[in-house]
């Protein structure tokens, strides 16, 4: 299990009964972290029909709190705060469903996005410390705003899609890194691969 699935999925503080952890459908999804994976289904198919709403709708004021969104992301890109960082790209993906104008959508994915902040579904923060992501993540949200303040529906659509295919692979990767890892680690410790101690 991936370091960034696994460091949500054992979160054990005292939480009031506002926090994401409190509620039925967080608590499923951190009791199966691989849930992480579909939760990426779900927002690819959301992510590109909002954004592809916003180039079509969003007005001025909308507009304007995206590029404040965006220019937050590029400050904290560069003071390399990969947890501000992180913070800021969920931002400016609410901002995106509120240029949407469908109030259902903007509803569902703000409580989505509550949960994305408390790490039930990953660690956020950890995708953005890995090598290359965070430039990548940049140049695509920076794609986004552009196809959106254009007007162009399909660029956003494609560019909104092609951002959530980047963070699926990215976990993906995490993932795999993860498992290597601990087979390396396992076999330093002189256990073999299901983690009995050698020659017993």
């Amino acid at each position: 299990m991936t370091q960034a699935i696994r460091a949500t999925a054992g979160k054990t503080r005292a939480k009031s009964p506002s926090e994401p952890a409190m509620d039925p459908l967080a608590r499923l999804l951190q009791a199966h972290p691989q849930t992480a994976f579909d939760y990426l289904e779900f927002r690819r198919v959301m992510a590109g029909n909002a954004a592809a709403l916003a180039a079509e709708r969003a007005s001025e004021a909308d507009l304007a709190r995206l590029r404040d969104c965006l220019q937050a992301m590029e400050r904290t890109h560069g003071q390399d705060d990969p947890s501000q960082e992180a913070a800021a790209d969920a931002d400016f993906h609410l901002a995106i469903y509120e240029a949407a104008h469908n109030e259902v959508m903007t509803q569902v994915m703000r409580r989505i996005f509550e949960m994305l902040r408390g790490g039930v579904f990953y660690d956020r923060a950890d995708l953005y410390r890995r090598r290359g992501v965070r430039e990548g993540f940049l140049r695509q949200h920076q794609a986004i705003f552009k196809a959106i303040a254009e007007g162009n529906p399909e660029v956003a659509r494609h560019t909104a899609e092609t951002h959530i295919n980047s963070i699926e692979e990215a976990l993906r990767e995490a993932q795999h890194a993860d498992a290597r890892r601990e087979v390396a680690l396992r076999r330093r410790s002189g256990s073999d691969l299901t983690g009995r101690a050698r020659g017993t």
